[in-house]
């Protein structure tokens, strides 16, 4: 089943995109005879479109392992032109680079050789045979790609046949497979556990009055929608059966609908009819429908409609017409929708005009899951019975995370073999290897994955090569997405990668494929999302990526992977044989290596993996945290890397990689002038980060004009890196600037055109403040971000008064905003007009006198004394001369000061809403 989405992940506008590309490639280098196969394959687009469409995985993978096969062939032939296409792409950015090279850096002599050269190769004839006599070889292997995706498209016919005898299968299969998913309102299982905290929730929903956000009864066309969101097998449906019961007592009139994954209107109001009134209606058109419903329900005091197993998330006209007869019900009305996905509560809601409520349902209480577990495991008996399994059972349980489908499904698989051994050895294996029942555990969470795009359902699978619970950012998630060249901008060339990266994320988390988790540092309370996966998606991950994607934790493991796998991370590798390392170049088109092992591995080992990378011709990304893969020279051979994320490594490895986007290293040193010069013409990096990047000297960063990131840049003032050379970067998104002190001039600052970058999110200025400088006033009045600016630092600003810009509030749209070490500043303008901002953090400002004063108007003549009216953190540390702050926001939820002289405490807005955590210390009050 994973290999057909491997392959359907192909999907025919990402071929037809490579089809043209290749032999937009080939006339410009004067391939010929090769219209004929250019307007075959396009020919065979629309049947490719019409296989993918109907092929079902369950079937490809139990009866036609050649529809299989060939739909392996199709993605291999499509892949091997785009690294075709990627190679010549490779050498014209290489002969750019050397045009830059001789230019910059070459002697007068050669330079006007240079041009006169170039000169001539512009006006000869020979210019192109002459690149087509150099990349010959490439050439012959894209000539041979295109033929070789001729010939698998050529099968296209006896493959339709193939896929139409399917369809009709597949249907049958599928109205089977809905029924077997269809529910009712009636309690399932015989004995509900646990969920009473749940249950109690959303009874009191249920009963209460209907009210909007600002607390007036809601109107009676609009009917208040509670969504239940939870995981496959999380017992979502079992929790509104149980409220159901309660409401049939409390006079409600029960509506159940199993909506799965059909979302037809009509099909969906025939329903609710028929559920309402205990007869299947005889109008088959929505008009009659709808009448008749409305018709319906003025017969009923209170309705409960209950939406169960929901996954629209797309249309909300669709619910439009649905709600449309509904909303002539009595104001006690209610909607009780269960679904995987919060993106279906967030469109419903849209749908009724109404604000989204959401409960989250996670794992049984580690209680409810053992009780639940013995009602299944012992069937009825009495666990007292079977002393011996009764608590080999509990730790069973425990480890089974609390999800209600995985327990009962182990349960049922135990209780056909009380015995000790059995038990005990389903306990030492755990979970992953449960193979008697898996196809029950993940069958519910497999059409999850079903219904996904299919570039959702690429992203998903690459992160089963990172370990369980592991921790991703959004940054670092969606650039190795890119890096591996997951993503591409066909079709939507207007926005940036990191974008669609983020979208897809995105409607992950949506769909309840990730979770969100938040992080509080705890010096700065500064808040970083993150997000994680459930145990059991991790597994439904590792299960549809099988062939494609592969995470190496021990000797043996790569025995059974298949030669197809394109995303690796061996994780140990300094526990792996010689032998098993070299295994790795089995793997012809991996993609994406990640080595991780301890800090530092033998010699041995180092040059086995030396040449496993450089065989690995198709390699874009390159992880390790190994400390000696600075070695890594043959890395500059590889034409289609992108991203590198190393320990350590030497500039003169990575100037060859001139389709560099993204390298992160965590020191470069020892680099010679002449070796930094080189990484000048990685023309198409966009992210850049040293953390020791003041041990580099001199840096020509001015020629890197895609750049989106640049981090611990530092001013050196004469020869050395000066604030202009940033003036031409207008992509950049972040930039952190240290060694503001070397500015020469306000010339100099005025020439950054720092006010003109429009992108920039997040911006950190740092000097060294040892004296009073009114220079530093000049020099920041000149560095005016634009008003775009989100999250501001400046940090060693050794002027008395505020910058112009900060003064005038010409920052508005700023979310953060820090100010340390800036040892004079005396006066902060009233902050209250930045309606955006949520956290302010003011640390060893001495001179710091008031928060609210202008510096040139006197405290009496100050009228707004204000905060930001929704600030939720803020920290004062270390500002002795600060008596007085402002009344805090009621939005407030951290509030830090020490080493303040205030007076008094400052007062705290009325409506504060209780979570207000305060920290004081070593504060005179």
């Amino acid at each position: 089943m994973a290999l057909v989405f491997a392959g359907k992940a192909v999907a025919t506008a990402a071929i037809s995109f490579w089809i043209n590309k290749a032999f937009t490639c080939l006339k410009e280098y004067k391939v010929e005879d090769m219209e004929d196969v250019k307007n075959r394959l396009l020919q065979s687009m629309p049947k490719i479109q019409v296989v993918l469409d109907i092929v079902n995985p369950i079937y490809v993978k139990e009866q036609q392992s050649a529809l299989d096969a060939w739909l392996w062939q199709l993605r291999n032939a499509v892949e091997e032109a785009e690294d075709a296409i990627d190679v010549l792409e490779y050498y014209k950015l290489k002969e750019i680079a050397k045009d830059h090279k001789v230019s910059d850096w070459g002697s007068s002599l050669s330079k006007v050789k240079h041009k006169v050269i170039k000169s001539v190769k512009h006006v000869s004839s020979l210019d192109r045979s002459l690149k087509q006599f150099t990349h010959r070889g490439t050439l012959k292997r894209l000539r041979e790609a295109v033929e070789g995706l001729d010939k698998v498209t050529s099968d296209i016919m006896s493959i339709l046949t193939v896929t139409e005898r399917l369809k009709e299968v597949s249907s049958h299969q599928q109205e089977y497979l809905n029924d077997d998913r269809a529910t009712g309102s009636t309690l399932t299982p015989p004995k509900f556990f646990g969920r009473e905290k749940e249950k109690e929730k959303i009874i009191r929903w249920l009963t209460k009055a209907s009210t909007d956000a600002s607390g007036n009864l809601m109107s009676s066309n609009r009917v208040p929608i509670l969504s239940v969101i939870g995981h496959g097998g999380m017992g979502k449906t079992t929790l509104a059966q149980c409220v159901c019961e309660e409401m049939v007592m409390k006079n409600f009139k029960v509506i159940w609908v199993c909506v799965s994954n059909s979302f037809d209107v009509t099909s969906m109001t025939s329903k609710i009819l028929e559920s309402a009134m205990g007869a299947k209606p005889n109008a088959i058109c929505l008009e009659t429908l709808q009448k008749d419903l409305i018709q319906n329900l003025k017969y009923f005091t209170d309705f409960l409609l209950v939406l169960d197993d929901v996954w629209e998330d797309k249309r909300e006209e669709k619910w439009e017409k649905l709600f449309a007869p509904l909303r002539t019900g009595k104001s006690g009305s209610r909607i009780l929708l269960t679904t995987r996905m919060r993106s279906v509560a967030v469109l419903a809601a849209n749908a009724m005009g109404i604000e989204t409520e959401c409960l989250t349902i996670e794992g049984l209480e580690e209680g409810e899951n053992v009780d639940l577990f013995n009602h299944y495991a012992f069937s009825g008996q009495n666990p007292q019975d079977f002393p011996n399994l009764k608590s080999i059972g509990k730790q069973i349980a425990k480890k089974l995370g609390g999800c209600p489908l995985v327990t009962k499904v182990v349960g049922g698989h135990l209780r056909s073999n009380m015995s000790f051994q059995c038990w005990n050895n389903f306990l030492q294996e755990g979970l992953e290897h449960f193979k008697g029942s898996e196809d029950d555990i993940m069958e519910v969470l497999r059409l999850s994955y079903y219904y996904l795009p299919t570039e959702l359902q690429t992203c998903f699978r690459y992160c089963s090569i990172f370990p369980q619970d592991y921790a991703f950012t959004m940054k670092e998630l969606v650039l190795m997405w890119i890096g591996s060249g997951l993503i591409s901008q066909a079709g939507n060339k207007s926005k940036r990668l990191e974008d669609i990266g983020e979208e897809i994320l995105s409607q992950l988390i949506g769909k309840s494929f990730f979770e969100t988790k938040t992080k509080v540092y705890q010096y700065s309370q500064r808040k970083e999302e993150y997000y994680i996966m459930h145990d059991l998606m991790h597994e439904l991950a590792r299960y549809v990526s099988s062939g494609e994607c592969a995470r190496v934790i021990g000797p043996g493991m790569l025995e059974g992977e298949k030669d197809t796998v394109q995303h690796l991370c061996v994780s140990g590798i300094d526990h792996l044989s010689t032998e098993e390392i070299k295994n790795i170049s089995r793997f012809k088109n991996v993609r994406t290596v990640i080595i991780e092992g301890s800090s530092l591995i033998d010699n041995n080992t180092f040059h086995i993996v030396e040449n496993v990378m450089e065989k690995s011709k198709s390699l874009r990304l390159l992880r390790s945290n190994l400390e000696n893969t600075f070695h890594l020279p043959k890395i500059a051979d590889l034409k289609h890397l992108r991203y590198v994320d190393l320990r350590r490594i030497s500039p003169d490895t990575i100037c060859g990689l001139v389709k560099l986007y993204h390298l992160l290293l965590v020191d470069c040193f020892n680099g010679s002038q002449e070796e930094l010069k080189q990484v000048r013409y990685l023309g198409n990096l966009d992210h850049l980060r040293y953390a020791n990047y003041g041990k580099i000297g001199e840096f020509p960063i001015g020629r890197l004009t895609s750049l989106q990131e640049l981090h611990n840049y530092r001013v050196q003032g004469g020869k050395g890196n000066n604030i202009s050379a940033i003036s031409n970067l207008s992509t950049l998104r972040e930039l952190e600037v240290f060694g503001l002190e070397n500015v020469e001039s306000h010339e100099e600052a005025d020439n950054a055109k720092q006010n003109t970058k429009q992108y920039i999110s997040s911006l950190s200025w740092s000097a060294r403040a040892t004296v009073e400088n009114s220079k530093d006033e000049l020099l920041l009045n000149h560095l005016e971000p634009h008003a775009n600016i989100g999250t501001l630092k400046i940090s060693g600003y050794g002027g008395v008064s505020s910058p112009n810009w900060i003064e005038n509030l010409c920052i508005k749209n700023l979310v953060s905003l820090e100010l340390a070490r800036c040892l004079y500043w005396e006066h902060l303008p009233s902050l209250g007009e930045l309606e955006s901002l949520k956290h302010l953090w003011l640390e060893c400002l001495p001179s710091l006198q008031h928060i609210g004063q202008s510096s040139h108007l006197s405290i009496s003549n100050c009228v707004d004394l204000s905060l930001p009216p929704n600030l939720d953190t803020m920290i004062v540390r270390c500002c002795k001369e600060l008596k007085e702050l402002p009344t805090l926001p009621s939005t407030l939820v951290h509030f830090e000061i020490s080493s303040v002289g205030l007076t008094k405490f400052p007062r705290i807005g009325q409506r504060c809403n209780g979570n207000l955590e305060t920290k004081s210390h070593d504060c005179c009050l």
